[in-house]
């Protein structure tokens, strides 16, 4: 019988051209186009994913989420969101509407949070998928701390933790 020795020294890593990058991979146009396409029609589902902290890497809609996300547009996307959410919370509410109701006294107390996380996405600096994701989520998710006055979270803390996130990325480079 023979063995092997389990020692570290001269081995070298040999990938064999594997990659772990899931959005570079060839295919065919289409495909890319349905994959964007599945990407922002499962956007909740995907960002929840990511908010939970799913790498990227876990899937090709995960990949292409996250790229989404953090791009310029949709940066921007999320900065118009929660710029409006600021806005609309300083008018009086209107009865009988179809957008779900804010939660307009957390959303005062946690304007200056808001806002520091604005800055953040509005910087020209990379952020994580997962903090962009938690952002996403605090705006979409009517039963949490935005829309529904008896959720546990609060919002200035989510808020706060979303921004907290998304610098993470900052402290890598």
């Amino acid at each position: 019988m023979t063995m092997l020795t389990l020692s570290w020294a001269g081995v070298e890593a040999d990938d064999e051209g594997m990659t772990t990058d899931l959005l570079h991979r060839t295919g065919s146009r289409s495909h890319r186009f349905r994959d964007r396409w599945l990407a922002r029609a499962c956007a909740p589902t995907l960002d929840s994913r990511l908010a939970a902290g799913w790498p990227p890497g876990t899937s090709r809609l995960l990949a292409i989420r996250a790229q989404e996300i953090t791009s310029p547009a949709g940066r921007g996307d999320l900065v118009r969101g929660w710029g409006f959410v600021l806005d609309r919370a300083r008018q009086p509410a209107v009865p009988h509407t179809p957008r779900a109701p804010l939660c307009r006294d957390r959303i005062a107390a946690a304007e200056g949070d808001v806002r520091t996380m604005l800055a953040v996405l509005a910087c020209p600096l990379p952020i994580s998928p997962r903090g962009a994701a938690m952002a996403s989520v605090l705006l979409g998710d009517g039963t949490g701390p935005l829309h529904n006055p008896h959720s546990a979270l609060g919002l200035a803390a989510a808020v706060r933790d979303a921004t907290r996130e998304m610098k993470t990325s900052f402290s890598r480079l």
